[in-house]
């Protein structure tokens, strides 16, 4: 049975306003799973950012206590127990006992590099109770993160080395007979969907 020009016409008409339907409703479906994306980045970001300025805080209070404890060799007092490197740093710090236990504490702050299959790394910490009057630093083996979702990390240090040398920045802080005068850390953090630059600057005042 044939249908009439006006027929078909309608038809046609219904087939265009369906496919219109599909069309807005994808486009809705499309744009409310973009913006529960960006919401989650969001929240994602915030969570970052939240673990990361605890992180800092207590990176910059355990600098802020760094004991200038030198080592004892035949000729006189050697090195200072500080050991800085582009990826890593040690130190001794003293704690009052508030989130890890009181006395003197060798601390060990490095970059990680970045977690196996993933994007990011982390900013990871070992603290060790020190014996009073130990000399050397002890093995570090309890292991926790300080900053996560770190993209690249990398530290350098200010300060005199030596008395009567000038002070300048350095890649590296070994062997010298004084304190830094400041830890700079600088890292990119993803907050999910984009890379932010972090760029921090610790005093040390026992230098």
């Amino acid at each position: 049975m044939s249908r009439s020009p006006k027929e078909a016409g309608f038809a046609l008409a219904e087939a265009l306003v369906a496919l219109l339907l599909l069309a807005l409703t994808l486009g809705l479906a499309a744009g409310v799973f973009s913006f529960g994306r960006r919401i989650s980045q969001a929240g994602h970001g915030r969570d970052v950012l939240a673990h990361t300025v605890a992180g800092s805080g207590a990176l910059g209070g355990w600098l802020a206590a760094a004991a200038p404890i030198r080592t004892v060799t035949p000729a006189g007092p050697g090195p200072v127990l500080f050991e800085g490197r582009p990826d890593r740093l040690t130190f001794v710090t003293a704690s009052r006992g508030d989130a890890q236990p009181a006395g003197l504490l060798a601390v060990t702050v490095g970059f990680n590099g970045r977690d196996r299959g993933g994007r990011t790394g982390s900013i990871l910490f070992d603290v060790t109770p020190l014996a009073f009057g130990e000399a050397l630093l002890p093995d570090q083996v309890a292991r926790e993160t300080l900053i996560a979702h770190v993209a690249g990390a990398r530290f350098s240090y200010f300060g005199a080395l030596a008395e009567g040398r000038p002070a300048a920045w350095h890649d590296d802080w070994t062997d010298a007979t004084r304190l830094p005068q400041l830890v700079q850390l600088r890292a990119n953090l993803d907050l999910g969907g984009r890379v932010e630059p972090l760029d921090l600057s610790f005093r040390v005042p026992g230098s």
